[in-house]
């Protein structure tokens, strides 16, 4: 009987052991490839960059000084809800962030402004761009467990005093998670750390340091950035705003 029960267990263990080589997993060797996921609620902890201020090229600053002649800070385009797109939204409004994560994409939705934006993982099928949008085209990789994603196809953003981008700004972020004590306690953060190239703008790379602190704790909230357009629109027309309470 003890014969017996030696057999099957070994005979077992030779199964497991085929089911592990058959999916590639191979103990501590597995653990050292696991990659880090980014899913779940996030909210904006902050970012760092350099150089503070803004290295234009000659053209730049000449739009920079026509912009700063003409307009006010009330003039700002994210009072009129102009998303603002990337390289600006990884340090983001004090709005909540949520990531859907899977091996072939990265999914990110914002809280403020409703933005949306796609990182699409290298070895997976993906679509081709077709415009350039606020967003981007994002394709990534991983480097250890660094996930390394490179952004082009954007579309001009002109707001000279919000980190300006022309159609040629090419992004690069290296993005990875931290524990770090909040509040005594320790908590995830994802970093962010982004280079923007645009030569038509910049003298040189300009580095930001972005931070997200995960926050299961605050979902996303509908956001309603035109409501107050429209209400500002009724009352300039002498119109009342429609209601169904009595």
């Amino acid at each position: 009987m003890m014969n017996r029960l030696s057999s099957l267990k070994q005979v077992a263990g030779a199964v497991v052991m085929g089911m592990v080589a058959a999916l590639g997993i191979n103990g501590p060797a597995a653990a050292a490839d696991a990659k880090p996921d980014f899913t779940g609620l996030w909210f904006p902890a902050g970012a760092t960059q350099t150089p503070k201020q803004l290295p234009f090229t000659d053209y730049a600053q000449k739009k920079y000084d026509d912009y700063v002649a003409q307009f006010e800070i009330d003039d700002d385009a994210g009072y009129y809800c102009i998303s603002p797109g990337m390289p600006r939204s990884i340090w983001g409004a004090p709005f909540t962030v949520e990531i859907f994560h899977r091996p072939q994409d990265v999914t990110i939705i914002w809280e403020g402004y409703n933005q949306y934006r796609k990182i699409y993982v290298d070895g997976y099928p993906r679509p081709e761009p077709l415009i350039a949008t606020q967003m981007g085209f994002s394709v990534a990789h991983w480097e250890g467990d660094v996930l390394v994603v490179e952004t082009d196809n954007l579309r001009e953003y002109p707001y000279m005093i919000r980190t300006p981008t022309s159609e040629g700004a090419r992004i690069t972020e290296r993005m990875h998670i931290e524990t770090r004590d909040y509040r005594g306690t320790p908590t995830k953060f994802l970093v962010d750390e982004l280079t923007l190239v645009d030569p038509k703008i910049y003298r040189e790379p300009v580095k930001i340091t972005a931070s997200l602190r995960y926050s299961p704790e605050t979902p996303i909230l509908e956001y309603t950035c035109t409501d107050l357009l429209w209400e500002q629109y009724l009352e300039r027309r002498g119109l009342p705003t429609p209601t169904l309470s009595d």
